[in-house]
């Protein structure tokens, strides 16, 4: 049977035909169940990536594998979603500051990623001790973490470990799979917002629209520093969202301007170290100060959208610059 999805999606060009949605969930159901071996599902991802996957294909790989987390995790009590996969590269990951930011506010964050997605880049999850962010692998220590502080990281093996070998494959053939869209797009706590980076342009587009598919209401996904869920500030930026119109999904789009006109600042030390001095205000960064600003910004945004722009912005600077030590 998994031969026939393989074959609808690298039949020649007059023959095949992106898979529907039901028709990928249950393509990866059977991997998953063990219906069908690695080497299938990776030539049926390989085929999808050379024409670029689709927002069906996308929502139904995203609802086989939401069956793979336990209840435990979606009884989490949580606010904003915050995939954590791409890591960084050029700058630190400034995602976190913004993160401790929201939750200072009461915002309660669920932070998690994959350490092996990429290992040439800096990793969040690497950043987060030094920064008194919990690292959970139960969804008991989530818990507690979430009520002591309003912000826990938790690592793809905890809750969705059937994914891990799926992602390695890009490894071994040396370019991305579908699976790399969808690993941000598990939201493993239920969480009613959602933010999502990408790293190729227009795949913010997918993101978005999987989630109308999957009746999700508040997700926003967008080019992000890295492909991380971070705002570039040296940059306009397109936002991919949903919103809930009269009980309904509807695909909204979002332009937010260049916030640092003209900067020339090199890139800086990535570490937790330097994350911390700038938190503390040892340290005064221009790039950072906006990367978080406009980040939390954005979210801001999605949680309000009845409030302008500016007036997140606004919101978002000052809570930055009266942050708690």
């Amino acid at each position: 049977m998994f031969s026939e999805y393989i074959k609808l999606t690298g039949r020649g060009e007059k023959g095949r035909r992106p898979l529907t949605m039901s028709e990928a969930e249950q393509a990866l159901t059977d991997y998953l169940n063990g219906d069908a071996s690695l080497l299938q599902m990776a030539v049926l991802l390989m085929l999808q990536r050379v024409r670029c996957e689709t927002p069906e294909e996308a929502a139904g790989y995203i609802k086989a594998l939401r069956t793979k987390v336990s209840p435990e995790w979606k009884a989490l009590t949580t606010d904003l979603d915050w995939p954590c996969f791409a890591g960084k590269k050029r700058q630190p990951p400034w995602l976190l500051l913004a993160a401790k930011v929201l939750a200072a506010d009461g915002v309660k964050i669920l932070l998690h990623g994959h350490m092996s997605v990429d290992l040439i880049k800096y990793q969040v999850e690497s950043a987060c001790p030094l920064l008194n962010i919990s690292i959970a692998d139960t969804p008991e220590s989530a818990q507690a973490a979430l009520q002591k502080d309003a912000l826990v990281y938790i690592p793809l093996s905890s809750y969705c470990p059937e994914l891990i070998e799926l992602l390695a494959l890009r490894e071994q053939v040396g370019l991305r799979t579908p699976l790399n869209t969808v690993a941000r797009s598990i939201n493993p706590s239920a969480a009613p917002y959602s933010i999502h980076g990408v790293f190729h342009k227009s795949y913010e587009k997918i993101h978005a629209q999987a989630a109308v598919l999957n009746k999700e209401y508040s997700v926003i996904a967008f080019k992000g520093e890295g492909g991380e869920s971070e705002v570039n500030p040296r940059v306009s930026t397109l936002a991919c969202g949903v919103v809930q119109v009269d009980g309904k999904a509807q695909y909204v789009e979002q332009d937010w301007p260049t916030y640092l006109e003209d900067f020339s600042g090199s890139h800086t030390e990535v570490s937790a170290e330097y994350l911390l001095k700038v938190w503390n205000k040892e340290i005064v960064d221009e790039y950072g100060d906006a990367a978080v600003i406009t980040t939390v910004a954005m979210v801001l945004k999605q949680m309000h959208p009845e409030h302008s722009q500016s007036d997140v912005l606004e919101k978002a600077k000052q809570l930055w610059e009266t942050r708690k030590l």
